[in-house]
Protein backbone atom coordinates (compact mmCIF):
# COMPACT_ATOMS: atom_id res chain seq x y z
CA UNK A 1 0.00 0.00 0.00
CA UNK A 2 2.72 2.13 0.71
CA UNK A 3 3.52 5.40 -1.60
CA UNK A 4 0.21 4.52 -3.81
CA UNK A 5 -1.15 7.07 -5.58
CA UNK A 6 -5.14 7.70 -5.71
CA UNK A 7 -7.56 5.59 -8.32
CA UNK A 8 -10.60 6.97 -8.81
CA UNK A 9 -13.52 4.11 -10.08
CA UNK A 10 -17.00 4.18 -11.15
CA UNK A 11 -19.06 1.41 -10.02
CA UNK A 12 -22.53 1.28 -11.87
CA UNK A 13 -25.73 -0.03 -10.26
CA UNK A 14 -27.08 -2.95 -11.71
CA UNK A 15 -30.31 -1.42 -11.27
CA UNK A 16 -29.21 0.90 -13.57
CA UNK A 17 -29.95 4.65 -13.32
CA UNK A 18 -31.88 6.70 -11.29
CA UNK A 19 -30.42 4.96 -8.24
CA UNK A 20 -27.90 6.85 -5.13
CA UNK A 21 -24.84 7.89 -6.15
CA UNK A 22 -22.76 7.75 -3.41
CA UNK A 23 -18.63 8.49 -2.75
CA UNK A 24 -16.71 5.81 -1.56
CA UNK A 25 -13.02 6.05 -0.21
CA UNK A 26 -11.05 2.66 0.30
CA UNK A 27 -7.88 1.69 1.28
CA UNK A 28 -6.81 -1.58 -0.70
CA UNK A 29 -7.01 -4.75 1.01
CA UNK A 30 -8.68 -8.37 0.45
CA UNK A 31 -11.97 -7.15 1.86
CA UNK A 32 -11.95 -3.94 -0.19
CA UNK A 33 -10.39 -5.53 -3.79
CA UNK A 34 -14.19 -6.62 -4.60
CA UNK A 35 -15.47 -3.02 -4.52
CA UNK A 36 -12.40 -1.42 -5.98
CA UNK A 37 -12.46 -3.99 -9.13
CA UNK A 38 -16.23 -3.49 -10.05
CA UNK A 39 -16.89 -7.22 -8.64
CA UNK A 40 -19.02 -5.91 -5.97
CA UNK A 41 -22.29 -3.88 -7.11
CA UNK A 42 -25.11 -2.40 -4.90
CA UNK A 43 -28.52 -3.01 -6.19
CA UNK A 44 -29.83 0.58 -6.75
CA UNK A 45 -26.73 2.37 -6.09
CA UNK A 46 -24.11 4.44 -7.99
CA UNK A 47 -20.79 4.08 -6.29
CA UNK A 48 -17.44 6.27 -7.51
CA UNK A 49 -15.11 4.59 -5.36
CA UNK A 50 -11.08 6.39 -4.33
CA UNK A 51 -8.61 4.08 -3.39
CA UNK A 52 -6.13 5.90 -0.89
CA UNK A 53 -3.37 4.97 1.07
CA UNK A 54 -5.31 4.96 4.54
CA UNK A 55 -3.54 7.70 6.71
CA UNK A 56 -4.45 9.74 3.82
CA UNK A 57 -7.81 8.87 3.88
CA UNK A 58 -8.27 8.93 7.22
CA UNK A 59 -7.21 12.80 7.29
CA UNK A 60 -8.84 13.47 4.41
CA UNK A 61 -12.50 12.48 6.16
CA UNK A 62 -11.48 13.97 9.54
CA UNK A 63 -10.76 17.08 7.81
CA UNK A 64 -13.13 17.86 4.88
CA UNK A 65 -15.55 14.69 5.17
CA UNK A 66 -14.66 14.07 1.70
CA UNK A 67 -16.50 10.89 1.56
CA UNK A 68 -20.25 10.19 1.98
CA UNK A 69 -18.82 6.08 2.69
CA UNK A 70 -15.28 5.95 4.22
CA UNK A 71 -13.32 3.52 6.00
CA UNK A 72 -11.62 5.35 9.27
CA UNK A 73 -9.13 4.95 11.71
CA UNK A 74 -10.99 3.43 14.81
CA UNK A 75 -9.35 5.54 17.48
CA UNK A 76 -9.26 8.72 15.42
CA UNK A 77 -13.30 8.44 15.44
CA UNK A 78 -14.00 8.15 18.88
CA UNK A 79 -11.82 10.76 19.56
CA UNK A 80 -13.59 12.93 17.21
CA UNK A 81 -17.42 11.82 18.17
CA UNK A 82 -15.97 12.29 22.20
CA UNK A 83 -15.01 15.56 21.34
CA UNK A 84 -18.57 16.48 19.61
CA UNK A 85 -17.73 15.86 15.84
CA UNK A 86 -21.49 14.49 14.77
CA UNK A 87 -20.72 14.24 11.02
CA UNK A 88 -19.82 10.59 10.94
CA UNK A 89 -21.79 7.43 11.86
CA UNK A 90 -19.94 4.24 12.55
CA UNK A 91 -20.52 0.84 11.20
CA UNK A 92 -18.83 -2.33 12.89
CA UNK A 93 -17.20 -3.86 9.59
CA UNK A 94 -13.90 -3.92 10.03
CA UNK A 95 -11.86 -4.49 6.75
CA UNK A 96 -8.50 -4.36 7.83
CA UNK A 97 -8.12 -7.57 10.18
CA UNK A 98 -4.13 -6.92 11.75
CA UNK A 99 -2.13 -8.04 15.06
CA UNK A 100 -0.59 -4.49 15.13
CA UNK A 101 1.74 -5.32 17.65
CA UNK A 102 3.57 -7.72 14.61
CA UNK A 103 4.33 -4.34 12.98
CA UNK A 104 6.78 -2.87 15.82
CA UNK A 105 10.38 -2.14 14.02
CA UNK A 106 13.28 -2.42 16.84
CA UNK A 107 16.90 -1.19 15.99
CA UNK A 108 19.38 -4.60 16.26
CA UNK A 109 21.76 -2.67 17.75
CA UNK A 110 19.29 -0.89 20.42
CA UNK A 111 19.79 -3.03 23.15
CA UNK A 112 15.66 -4.59 23.19
CA UNK A 113 15.70 -7.73 23.45
CA UNK A 114 11.96 -8.18 25.08
CA UNK A 115 8.82 -6.00 25.11
CA UNK A 116 9.79 -5.10 28.95
CA UNK A 117 12.77 -3.55 27.07
CA UNK A 118 10.95 -0.41 26.09
CA UNK A 119 10.93 0.90 29.24
CA UNK A 120 12.82 4.12 28.46
CA UNK A 121 13.65 3.92 25.15
CA UNK A 122 12.54 6.41 22.30
CA UNK A 123 9.84 5.04 20.24
CA UNK A 124 8.75 6.86 16.99
CA UNK A 125 5.23 6.71 15.86
CA UNK A 126 3.63 8.49 12.56
CA UNK A 127 0.67 9.31 14.98
CA UNK A 128 0.28 8.67 18.63
CA UNK A 129 -3.47 8.80 18.47
CA UNK A 130 -3.59 6.08 15.57
CA UNK A 131 -5.45 2.73 15.88
CA UNK A 132 -2.11 0.53 14.99
CA UNK A 133 -0.02 2.29 17.72
CA UNK A 134 -2.70 2.33 20.21
CA UNK A 135 -3.21 -1.14 20.07
CA UNK A 136 0.45 -1.79 20.37
CA UNK A 137 0.46 0.16 23.36
CA UNK A 138 -2.00 -1.19 24.87
CA UNK A 139 -0.48 -4.69 24.54
CA UNK A 140 2.85 -3.47 25.86
CA UNK A 141 0.84 -1.90 29.11
CA UNK A 142 -1.57 -4.97 29.66
CA UNK A 143 0.56 -8.12 28.68
CA UNK A 144 4.14 -6.90 29.46
CA UNK A 145 3.64 -3.83 31.74
CA UNK A 146 5.45 -1.42 29.99
CA UNK A 147 2.84 2.00 30.60
CA UNK A 148 2.74 4.71 28.25
CA UNK A 149 4.59 6.83 30.18
CA UNK A 150 6.98 4.99 29.81
CA UNK A 151 8.35 5.52 26.80
CA UNK A 152 9.64 8.75 25.21
CA UNK A 153 7.81 9.18 21.88
CA UNK A 154 8.70 10.97 18.87
CA UNK A 155 6.08 11.20 16.29
CA UNK A 156 6.30 11.92 12.81
CA UNK A 157 2.97 14.00 11.51
CA UNK A 158 2.72 17.26 11.88
CA UNK A 159 -0.15 19.39 13.50
CA UNK A 160 -1.50 20.77 10.12
CA UNK A 161 -1.64 17.56 8.22
CA UNK A 162 -2.26 14.85 10.84
CA UNK A 163 -5.54 12.97 12.59
CA UNK A 164 -4.66 14.28 15.83
CA UNK A 165 -4.64 18.24 14.28
CA UNK A 166 -8.04 16.90 12.77
CA UNK A 167 -9.56 15.89 16.63
CA UNK A 168 -7.95 18.13 18.44
CA UNK A 169 -5.36 15.93 19.89
CA UNK A 170 -3.39 17.07 23.07
CA UNK A 171 -1.30 14.57 24.87
CA UNK A 172 -2.12 12.37 28.13
CA UNK A 173 -0.96 13.83 31.07
CA UNK A 174 2.13 12.13 31.96
CA UNK A 175 3.02 10.89 28.64
CA UNK A 176 5.93 12.60 27.02
CA UNK A 177 5.24 12.76 22.98
CA UNK A 178 8.12 15.13 20.94
CA UNK A 179 7.40 16.26 17.41
CA UNK A 180 10.01 14.73 14.91
CA UNK A 181 11.54 17.73 13.48
CA UNK A 182 10.42 18.45 10.16
CA UNK A 183 13.90 17.85 8.54
CA UNK A 184 13.98 14.73 9.27
CA UNK A 185 11.80 11.22 9.96
CA UNK A 186 10.94 8.66 11.32
CA UNK A 187 13.54 6.24 9.12
CA UNK A 188 16.31 8.54 9.00
CA UNK A 189 15.75 9.20 13.47
CA UNK A 190 16.14 5.22 13.67
CA UNK A 191 19.07 4.58 10.83
CA UNK A 192 21.36 7.70 13.06
CA UNK A 193 20.23 6.10 16.41
CA UNK A 194 18.48 8.35 17.80
CA UNK A 195 15.03 6.17 18.01
CA UNK A 196 15.02 3.04 19.64
CA UNK A 197 12.00 1.68 18.18
CA UNK A 198 8.84 2.40 16.12
CA UNK A 199 5.13 1.08 16.90
CA UNK A 200 4.16 0.83 13.10
CA UNK A 201 6.70 2.02 10.48
CA UNK A 202 5.00 2.84 7.06
CA UNK A 203 7.83 3.31 4.67
CA UNK A 204 7.38 4.73 0.63
CA UNK A 205 6.21 8.20 2.10
CA UNK A 206 2.55 9.39 1.12
CA UNK A 207 0.54 12.41 1.73
CA UNK A 208 0.93 12.21 5.91
CA UNK A 209 3.71 10.20 6.08
CA UNK A 210 7.45 11.61 5.63
CA UNK A 211 9.52 8.31 5.85
CA UNK A 212 10.47 6.88 2.53
CA UNK A 213 13.60 4.67 3.53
Amino acid sequence: MSGMGPETVKRGSRAGGGGLSLSVGLTPNLRTRPVLDGMFHADGIDMTCLELHPSELFWRQLKFAEFDIAEMSMSSMLMAIAGGDDRFIGIPVFSTHYFFQNWILVRKDSGIKKPEDFAGRRIGVPEYQQTAALWSRGVLEHEFGVAPKDMEFWMERTPDISHGGSTGFEPPEGVTVNRIPAETNMGEMLLAGELDATLLYLPGGNLVDRSTA
